[in-house]
């Protein structure tokens, strides 16, 4: 037996000052050596805590009082914070949840990629740290619409979100009125029964919306009555789409949409590049901080003109086209199709001519085009998703002695154990830049410029 588990038992109380905060924003103290993680506390709190669930290395501590307030730590703004499960670092300063963000960088690449020299750059922020979503997938029981609760799939039901633009509160206040009005069923994920599944709400820097309402059926049902509440109550609606989803299970999005009222599409400025939105696309949900961050990957990129650049994981093609007009030729590798299909279509839409989108797995189609067309990279933009990159990928970066890599992340865990792998294959790091586009959250986006050494 651990010998800190004959000290810690479950049932007794401590008092214990916090040192840290994890990304899922519990506090973190340590009682004889013990690590002990706490909900609802924050670095530089004392606090009171009942020990609860022993583990070999760790325990988990029930905050029952706080004697001493760390000096970030705010009245939250949003009133469902306590239980919503959408945010975790709303009780403290924004000042605070920056310094938090970039240490969470700071820390991952000494502690997981064995970094311990890596200057991480001061992390850039927002000036107004609310209301920047572009995006809400709304959860429907039959008490109304709101998010999961943490940790669990009790919903709690909201009349506003202060991470979406104002016009969220007239969407749940109308789509609520709607659903009850027209007396329409709620889809239950136990028994697979019932006909609503969720509302999506996407919008844009003008304001305008697109509705989707996502159903458990063939066709929506009542769609004269659905379409004349929804203009009624919502301002600036551009779309209105149906999302046929019988799939069993708690996945919101099914792969069919169907455009009942309005344009098919939503379009977002994203500095002098317009991308055309549809309910699937993927799009950064915060549309004033991916302009500072594509500034930044362009910054990192120093392109002159002449360079080939590879953009992998691309997407919907945002950071490539981006980019576009500082390179000679952008080609952008996607695994998923429609995405590809999004990304030619933003290529048109900017009559941008010099990037190509192609569908396939990066690791086999970068292989391909240096080995079959000769064409081999100046610089290769990396934007995986939080699972990071294969390795396989990697390796295959590695093969082509790539001079520039740029790794933009969404998860320093994944990106520390990556950036170790590039080390081994030959690469030294030349820049660390955290950017915040998830306020009140502890997500942390990171930007790294990576060069061959010779």
């Amino acid at each position: 037996m651990n010998e800190n588990n004959k000290i810690i038992a479950n049932g007794e109380k401590y008092t214990m000052k916090l040192i840290d905060i994890t990304h899922s924003g519990e506090g973190l103290g340590r009682i004889e050596n013990m690590i002990v993680f706490v909900e609802g506390g924050l670095p530089g709190d004392t606090v009171e805590v009942e020990i609860k669930n022993v583990k070999k290395t760790y325990a988990q501590g029930r905050l029952l009082n706080i004697i001493e307030n760390a000096p970030e730590r705010v009245v939250p703004a949003c009133k469902y914070f306590e239980q919503c499960g959408g945010c975790q670092l709303l009780h403290m300063s924004y000042e605070g949840q920056l310094r938090v963000k970039s240490k969470m960088v700071g820390d991952a690449l000494e502690r997981i990629g064995g970094l311990k020299d890596i200057a991480v750059n001061p992390i850039i922020g927002m000036e107004d740290p609310t209301r920047y979503r572009n995006k809400a997938q709304f959860k429907v029981d039959k008490n109304g619409m709101g998010f999961y609760a943490k940790q669990s799939h009790n919903l709690v039901h909201i009349d506003d979100c202060l991470n979406q633009p104002e016009s969220a509160a007239d969407v749940i206040r109308t789509m609520n009125a709607m659903i009850s009005d027209l007396n329409l069923s709620i889809y239950d994920e136990r028994t697979h029964k019932g006909y609503i599944r969720g509302i999506l709400h996407r919008t844009n820097l003008e304001g305008e919306n697109m509705i989707t309402i996502i159903i458990n059926g063939r066709d929506l049902s009542q769609r004269p009555a659905i379409v004349d509440a929804i203009l009624a109550g919502i301002p600036n609606v551009k779309s209105i789409f149906v999302n046929i989803n019988r799939e069993k299970g708690n996945v919101i999005l099914g792969r069919k949409s169907l455009c009942i009222h309005g344009v098919p599409r939503i379009v977002e400025k994203i500095g002098d590049l317009m991308f055309s939105i549809s309910p699937n696309s993927f799009f950064q949900v915060n549309s004033k901080q991916t302009v500072k961050l594509y500034d930044v990957i362009k910054k990192m990129a120093a392109l002159k003109g002449t360079e080939t650049v590879f953009d992998l994981y691309c997407g919907t093609g945002t950071i490539g086209l981006y980019i576009a007009d500082k390179a000679k030729e952008v080609i952008g590798i996607e695994s998923v199709g429609d995405a590809v299909l999004d990304a030619r279509e933003n290529a048109g839409l900017n009559q941008i001519d010099n990037a190509v989108f192609l569908h396939g797995k990066a690791d086999e189609e970068m292989a391909r085009i240096a080995k079959d067309e000769n064409i081999k990279p100046d610089l290769i933009v990396l934007d995986p998703p939080r699972k990071g990159c294969e390795e396989t990928l990697l390796n295959a970066i590695g093969d082509l002695k790539t001079p520039r890599v740029i790794y933009v992340s969404c998860n320093p865990s994944t990106l520390a154990r990556d950036l170790k792998i590039m080390i081994t294959l030959g690469y030294g790091i030349l820049e660390v830049q955290p950017v915040d586009l998830f306020p009140g959250t502890g997500h942390v986006e990171t930007v790294v410029l990576m060069s061959r050494e010779k």
